[in-house]
């Protein structure tokens, strides 16, 4: 018989943490992928937010949080999309010098009035030159959750099957992306009202070589999901490049995406045409949201006219009927 459901608040924390100092990783573990790391999370909502049958979940990678300020401006007044109850972002930095040594996941929440947990997938290490920028010094980079809602029952799972980040000629020239740790997945439950949300906050393996880590990751994920008593939001980067062939074809070549319709998960956006699906300014159909237990009553992409510049993807949004 399985265990009755309970719903753990998280212990947020009252004192704002210095990022460029306070890390929140401890190092490596056993190797250079599974690093050792404590969760972050701050409550900024004012008074009980009324409960919805009906809440909008948006997922949304931040490109590390270059241009933050921007990110927080269109957020608190929404062009074209509607403002997101639960938000699921990805390549959020803590303490980087690129992103001004930032708490980006932190800030976002107290600008937009809402509670917040944090975890890291990946330290990055310094370099002169490379995707993303110049680093400094080690600082850490990774997904978050943002709700209008109490959050709890919040961990990380970082996937048994992951890529290196660190090969010699990275830490010893100091180009690429040197990293230690690998991708991962933050999950919480949300609280609304009487009723819960399950969701995941995912980052898949990036590049078309890394198609069999996708799979593999999401297999992971929804055998992770596989017991929860309520409906499950699974969205972010997914780095599906070959996903919109899939919806243009009627294919099913893209091994993520796959493995979730197979295990009972229904696409949010497959009401769209798939040229209203891309979802970054290359092209690509790679931001999705997936979900199991929950009607999905609309959604859309956020418009490269009002999105551009802000992040190299677009954020994508659901209505999710509890």
């Amino acid at each position: 018989m399985a265990a009755p459901y309970t719903f753990e608040e998280f212990p947020w924390e009252a004192a704002a943490p210095d990022a460029r100092r306070h890390r929140l990783c401890r190092g490596r573990a056993n190797d250079d992928i599974r690093i050792d790391c404590r969760l972050e999370g701050a409550s900024f909502l004012g008074p009980g937010a009324q409960p919805k049958e009906e809440v909008v979940v948006m997922a949304y990678n931040l490109e590390r949080g270059l241009a933050l300020d921007g990110v927080i401006e269109r957020l608190s007044a929404p062009a074209g999309v509607p403002a997101p109850d639960v938000l699921l972002v990805s390549e959020a930095d803590r303490g980087c010098s690129r992103t001004g040594y930032r708490n980006v996941t932190r800030e976002m929440a107290e600008a937009l009035g809402m509670c917040y947990v944090y975890g890291v997938e990946f330290i990055e290490l310094p370099r002169c030159f490379g995707k993303g920028g110049r680093v400094a010094a080690p600082c850490e980079h990774g997904n978050g959750i943002l709700s209008r809602y109490p959050l709890g029952n919040a961990r990380l799972l970082r996937y048994r099957q992951n890529r290196r980040w660190n090969s010699f000629a990275q830490r010893a020239l100091r180009i690429g992306e040197p990293r230690l740790g690998g991708r991962m997945a933050l999950a919480a439950d949300v609280k609304i009202g009487r009723r819960y949300l399950h969701v995941y906050s995912v980052h898949l393996e990036s590049g078309r070589a890394g198609g069999r880590f996708r799979e593999a990751q999401a297999l992971e994920l929804t055998g992770d999901a596989l017991d929860k008593p309520h409906g499950v939001i699974i969205g972010g980067d997914m780095n599906t490049p070959g996903y919109l062939g899939d919806l243009r074809n009627g294919t099913a070549r893209d091994g993520a995406t796959r493995v979730l319709r197979e295990a009972g998960y229904t696409d949010a956006h497959a009401g769209l045409a798939p040229e209203e699906r891309i979802t970054t300014p290359s092209g690509a159909a790679i931001d999705l949201i997936f979900g199991k237990g929950v009607a999905f009553t609309g959604a859309g992409v956020g418009s490269r006219r009002e999105w551009a510049g802000l992040s190299d993807h677009y954020p994508v949004w659901a209505r999710v009927r509890l």
